[in-house]
């Protein structure tokens, strides 16, 4: 691991079906992080009802953000 890679830990989103993992996504940076997000998220929104769905944004082992939220508050902005 390059000394950098602690300074700047990337960014991952990931999906969940069912409490699978079903898309892992490294991301060089949290503009384009945020975006794959949300983008995860209208993708889950769409999907079969009688499954689970779950979305997490992480930059190193910091959760950043999560879908839905465990409080039942909605996505910031939607």
């Amino acid at each position: 691991m390059e000394a950098d890679d602690l300074q700047h830990p990337s960014f991952r989103v990931l999906t969940y079906r069912d409490g699978q993992e079903v898309i892992s996504e490294t991301v060089a940076s949290e503009a384009a992080a945020r975006i794959r997000f949300t983008s995860a998220v209208d993708l889950c929104r769409t999907r079969d009802g009688a499954h689970s769905h779950r979305v997490e944004l992480w930059q190193g082992s910091s959760l950043l953000d999560d879908w839905p939220q465990a409080d039942g508050s909605a996505l910031i902005g939607q």
